[in-house]
């Protein structure tokens, strides 16, 4: 295996973004943070990917930032890195996503690699999966992204509680509030998140993608725009050759091949 922080494959349509730091509960340095950022970039402008996993190697999925580079004494570099620009956040290119993205939840997804789980559109998650919240137990706060999408997910008194203790929440206990929508053996989360990443595939990628960004209009509780979104977009699509290839094949009695025009 690379010794890449995060490794980076695109194979069947599917993109999968691993990281790759076992020996520190896949926590982020800045290299994490740089190479994670470029490649959700990447895959969301590779015409070929059509759906996203992002995972772990090892036994955390992604314990937030790393403690000895980037928190204590480096903490005010980091916070000045982010506030001039220098550091893109990887939730930056995550929200910014036409493609659909899957988090295969391996492990622990702590501070930061819990925010980050929430801009996943889907998380499945391992039988050892585990989630937190814990910025209050280091004296400090959660960004803008948990207080807005977790109650989304959950409900306020699930969130509220996963806020203001910061306590683990196991995976059986994330299934219970709508954290995650399965749980899985850990030898199956792979095969069961490429299983539903290729459910996706072949459905017509611009179909997908306005599927994407309405989901995400009624996430931001933009209901307004989400209605004058969905009748124009509606009618960009019916032109598309994808959808004269789906009535073809249904007409045909045979699968779609779809190619995104």
């Amino acid at each position: 295996m690379s010794d890449s922080v995060v490794l980076y494959d695109v194979a069947d349509h599917i993109a999968t973004i691993t990281i790759n730091r076992p020996e520190a509960y896949n926590s982020l340095n800045y290299e994490a943070y740089e190479l994670l950022s470029r490649y959700f970039g990447e895959a969301d402008a590779d015409p070929d990917v059509r759906a996203i996993i992002w995972t772990a190697v090892g036994r955390g999925f992604c314990t937030g930032d790393d403690v000895k580079e980037l928190l204590g004494a480096g903490a005010e570099e980091l916070a000045r890195r982010i506030r001039t620009g220098e550091l893109e956040l990887p939730g930056q290119p995550m929200s910014r996503s036409n493609t659909p993205i899957i988090a295969a939840v391996n492990g622990a997804a702590v501070g930061y690699g819990m925010e980050l789980s929430l801009l996943a559109d889907i998380r499945v998650a391992g039988e050892s999966a585990r989630f937190s919240e814990m910025f209050v137990k280091r004296a400090i706060v959660a960004g803008p992204d948990s207080f807005e999408l977790l109650p989304r997910l959950v409900g306020h008194a699930a969130a509220a509680e996963m806020l203001l203790t910061g306590d683990m929440v196991d995976a059986d206990r994330a299934l219970e509030i709508g954290l995650v929508s399965q749980v899985v053996p850990d030898d199956q989360l792979m095969d069961t998140a490429r299983a539903l990443a290729q459910r996706m595939t072949v459905n017509a990628p611009l179909a997908v993608q306005a599927a994407k960004q309405a989901l995400r209009m009624n996430r931001a509780g933009k209901s307004a725009e989400l209605r004058s979104y969905l009748g124009p977009r509606l009618d960009d699509l019916l032109k598309t050759d994808d959808h004269q290839e789906s009535v073809a094949a249904f007409l045909e009695k045979r699968d779609p091949a779809y190619k995104g025009s």
